[in-house]
């Protein structure tokens, strides 16, 4: 379960690297690659956690390895907090609550998508 879970985070890190360093510009201060990230893993894990709970078609190992594993280090909640705080504290409070508003929103509207998806599919 331990190298599962482990490979996981490894590409789910690598994934979150790969992504937000192509959809984040340098010149933009607004956390755009964090807010896709968040969301398309809500949208995962919300999918993988009804899917694989739902069918017998993985095994726990592999269950942990994509939702513990990549999910968890795919989705960046430190980065979240961070960059809420780093937008607010340079006065930048529309801003601030539109990433927060955006990230929870998305994030929790992603979890009831990736699910209903997979209620289709069983």
């Amino acid at each position: 379960m331990l190298m599962a879970v482990a490979l996981g985070g490894l590409t789910g890190t690598i994934a979150r690297y790969a992504l937000t360093g192509w959809l984040q510009p340098a010149a933009s201060a607004f956390p755009r690659g964090t807010i896709v990230v968040n969301v398309l893993g809500a949208i995962l894990l919300g999918f993988l956690m009804r899917y694989t709970t739902g069918a017998a078609v993985v095994s726990p190992e592999i269950r942990a390895g994509l939702t513990i594993g990549f999910c968890g280090a795919f989705t960046t909640m430190s980065t979240f907090g961070y960059e809420s705080v780093r937008l607010v504290g340079d006065g930048e409070y529309g801003a601030a609550a539109l990433y927060m508003g955006i990230t929870l929103v998305g994030s929790l509207a992603g979890i009831l998508a990736g699910a209903a998806f997979a209620d289709r599919l069983l």
